[in-house]
């Protein structure tokens, strides 16, 4: 069974119930955002743990065993060669530094017209972000959060045309927001010359997010 597990949004309506579903193709598509969004939302002590631990390459190959694409996320690099100090330290360095390039801000001309175009794209489907001083509604770890909602929203569904809408709100979402910038997002952690773990993290991030775009466009004909 599966169940979405939002970190950087809220539900409007908190009297909505969350509901689990039996695991699929689509759900693994929630599942794998679920699990990026996790590792992108922020360092702490368990991240350190589960880099020192191979726990990260177990937390994906759960994720996408039931996907119907083809990725393969591999192996997560181990950080036990780093202390935990260092990797909390690289990890705010390579993302949360001046521009922070883990805000989907950072890499449009607009930021304040593509963070308001974000929000509202959570508010259509009554979602709202939570503390933004902690996470901004345009944070990779918040959008990842959407796409996980999204996607579990599809699986969900009792029917077809309420499906067929949440599978072409995340096509849009491609189109206007991840396509458009984790490209460039991976192409910077890369420059930064960072730990093996933050790279492999980054680009295995592009190619599911190139993947599944391919995959949302091919079954809505977008």
């Amino acid at each position: 069974m599966f169940i979405y597990s939002l970190s950087g949004l809220e539900l409007k309506d908190t009297g909505q119930q969350a509901v689990e579903i039996e695991e699929n193709e689509t759900t693994a598509r929630s599942a794998t955002y679920q699990v990026f969004g996790r590792f992108f939302a922020g360092a702490d002590d368990e991240h350190y743990e589960m880099a020192t631990s191979d726990q990260w390459t177990k937390e994906f190959a759960t994720a996408v065993e039931l996907l119907s694409f083809d990725f393969d996320p591999g192996s997560a690099p181990s950080a036990d060669s780093v202390s935990k100090d260092d990797y909390l330290a690289e990890f705010a360095r390579v993302f949360q530094g001046t521009p922070a390039i883990i805000i989907a801000g950072s890499h449009f001309d607009d930021a304040e017209q593509n963070l308001a175009e974000v929000v509202r794209f959570y508010e259509y489907f009554g979602l709202q972000a939570g503390d933004e001083s902690d996470r901004p509604p345009d944070h990779l770890g918040t959008e990842c959060d959407f796409m996980q909602f999204v996607t579990f929203k599809e699986a969900a569904s009792p029917s077809e045309r309420l499906a067929g809408s949440y599978r072409r709100a995340q096509l849009d979402f491609h189109d206007r927001q991840l396509s458009l910038w984790i490209p460039g997002f991976t192409e910077k952690v890369s420059a930064a010359g960072t730990l093996d773990v933050f790279n492999w993290a980054a680009e295995h991030l592009a190619a599911f997010v190139a993947a599944d775009h391919a995959h949302i466009r091919e079954v809505t004909g977008g």
